[in-house]
Order: structure tokens, then C-alpha cells, then sequence
């Protein structure tokens, strides 16, 4: 990681103690520079390194409020589009997954900017038509938890 990190290289070269907040911190900074992918092993079999890697995930992976989403505008020739990380934009998501399940055809999807509530309408960029959003969940492992409230990015 000193090979990447200034901070860490200066540290490490003076011969000081490196803390732990000071390597995660280092981490941090170069997985956010693209200069160094943590790597985590582990099994879904028996939980083994599960939690690490979802503590890895959040100690040095991006917020999405750290992240500048772009979009295409579809009718304005495809020009690039910031999207903000807030309800308030125009609603983006992605659909990333479909599966047909004991409760019917579930979307997984991954909003970006804006919201969306039981009842709307969205539009679907890929077949041009709009649809509408019959039921909202939460998936927790193998349970569905009915959202009633509206989805929006960062959830």
C-alpha cells in the first residue's frame, strides 16, 4: 500500500508505527484513486469472511454522494448528463436483474438520482413504453419487506 500512498511510503520510510486507522485510511485513499484494489477471501458456506467483506465495502469503497453519476439524454442527441445524488433529480435507476420468483417477476434495480413510489409510472428507455411500478420491496435474504414509502438513491 506504501507504493501507492504518500502519506503511507513517509511513515513506513521514517520507520514510525502505522496504525490500523492509518492503513484503512491509506486503503481508502487509493481505492478511491483507483491505484489499489483490496482483495477479500472468503465462503457464503458457514458465513466465512462475509462480515469482512461487507465491513470492506464500507470502510473503502465510495459513498454515492462521493460519486459524480453521468447519464445520456436520450432526447437531447445523447448529451452527457450529471445526475445529482438527491430526491429531488430526475429519477434514473438501473435494472440490473430480473428474476421470476414464487411472487412473480421481481426487478432488481439501482436508483441513482431521484425517487420513485408504489403507483408511478416510469419510462424504460429500452423499449421505449412506460410502466408502472406495481409493488416496492426490500429484500432481506430470502424475506420480501414491503416499502410503502417512496425508494430513492442511497437505499
Amino acid at each position: 500500500v506504501s507504493e501507492v500512498d504518500d502519506h503511507l511510503a513517509e511513515l513506513f520510510l521514517a520507520e514510525e508505527p502505522i496504525g490500523a486507522d492509518v492503513l484503512k485510511a491509506a486503503i481508502r485513499r487509493a481505492t478511491l484513486a483507483n491505484k489499489f484494489a483490496p482483495v477479500f477471501m472468503g465462503s457464503a458456506y458457514k458465513n466465512k469472511g462475509v462480515q469482512l467483506l461487507l465491513d470492506g465495502a464500507s470502510d473503502y469503497l465510495p459513498c454515492p454522494t462521493e460519486v459524480i453519476n453521468t447519464a445520456l439524454d436520450v432526447d437531447k442527441g445523447e448529451e452527457a448528463l450529471q445526475l445529482p445524488c438527491s430526491p429531488s433529480g430526475p429519477f434514473v435507476a438501473l435494472a440490473f436483474k430480473l428474476e421470476e420468483g414464487k411472487y412473480g417477476q421481481l426487478t432488481y434495480m439501482r436508483v441513482y438520482s431521484g425517487k420513485v413510489s408504489k403507483g408511478d409510472f416510469i419510462h424504460n428507455t429500452s423499449t421505449n413504453k412506460r410502466t408502472r411500478v406495481p409493488r416496492l420491496v426490500r429484500i432481506h435474504s430470502d424475506e420480501l419487506e414491503d416499502i410503502p414509502s417512496a425508494v430513492r438513491c442511497m437505499d
